[in-house]
């Protein structure tokens, strides 16, 4: 008999180059996905969605899809200090470097504008939300933040996605939690476990898993099954201006993690299948819960 399902992963795609790269990736992904029955999940930007929107709408019909936004024009809700302590460059600045978040006014615009966008372009009611960049923490100090979120109907986000010192990886202890203690009980935040895509891998990985990604990836896997966590996976629309190149690249990665988590037992889910899961599993005295109660 085959093994139990033990952990969660959940598949998420930042949609935001507004190129040759997103019909690509769209199409390399729904191939990949409607392979081996996966649901996933894309975030798009609104700019993305305007110059992009015929290849949004060839695979929306897919029921294995779920669609989030990521902002109108990728603006960051909080600012980041990336401080990695090698002396290395990152991002092309050394040895640190710093990225100015939104104003309160930009960001509840951004947010606004892109669920008026894709309701009306896609006539879908989103519910999630990717933070741009991803923040230490999340936004567990931003009450401010999550009330914009609210005002949306935003429910569950992915916006806690950086370590200490604002680069990455993000601890697996980082498992997904509601915003009770902010007053925002309804709001759940996934957050990026790991890596948020490969170069982000080859720039902090100290490689003591391996020498590829792939390495790294499957190390994981044996760790999310083993402690039973939730694993937010997460990559972009980046350099794949075809279907062919899409799998010579993010989707060689992405099949090679589905083929693994099966063979081990790892159940793939949506965010709203988790959401749901969580809330039901959510005592009378509140708080954040790991997901345990799945079947």
């Amino acid at each position: 008999m085959p093994s139990p399902e033990r952990g969660t992963i959940l598949l998420g795609y930042d949609v935001e180059s507004a190129s040759d790269s997103t019909r690509g990736f769209l199409q390399g992904a729904r191939q990949l996905h409607q392979k081996y029955d996966v649901p996933w999940t894309i975030y798009l930007t609104g700019q993305t969605l305007t110059a992009r929107v015929e290849d949004v709408r060839e695979v929306i019909a897919d029921p294995l899809l779920t669609v989030g936004q990521h902002t109108y024009n990728h603006v960051l809700l909080k600012s980041i200090y990336m401080q990695p302590g090698d002396g290395q460059p990152v991002h092309g600045r050394s040895p640190n470097f710093f990225h100015q978040g939104g104003t309160l006014e930009q960001v509840r615009e951004e947010i606004d504008s892109t669920q008026t966008l894709i309701e009306d372009l896609l006539q879908i009611e989103c519910q999630g939300l990717t933070g741009p960049w991803g923040y230490y923490r999340g936004l567990v100090d931003r009450p401010d933040i999550l009330q914009i979120l609210a005002d949306n109907s935003i429910q569950w986000i992915r916006t806690n996605a950086r370590d200490y010192r604002d680069c990455q990886p993000t601890p697996f202890s980082e498992q997904p939690f509601f915003y009770t203690d902010q007053g925002f009980e309804d709001i759940l935040e996934l957050g990026v476990q790991g890596y948020q895509d490969d170069f982000y891998w080859d720039r902090f990985d100290d490689r003591q898993y391996g020498e590829t990604y792939q390495d790294y990836l499957f190390a994981m896997l044996e760790r999310v099954a083993a402690e039973d966590l939730v694993w937010n996976v997460c990559s972009h629309d980046h350099g794949t201006v075809d279907t062919e190149t899409f799998f010579q690249t993010k989707g060689q990665w992405i099949e090679e993690l589905i083929v693994q988590a099966m063979d081990l037992g790892i159940r793939f889910a949506s965010p709203p299948q988790v959401y749901a899961e969580m809330k039901a599993a959510v005592r009378p005295s509140g708080g954040g819960h790991p997901l345990k109660e799945k079947q």
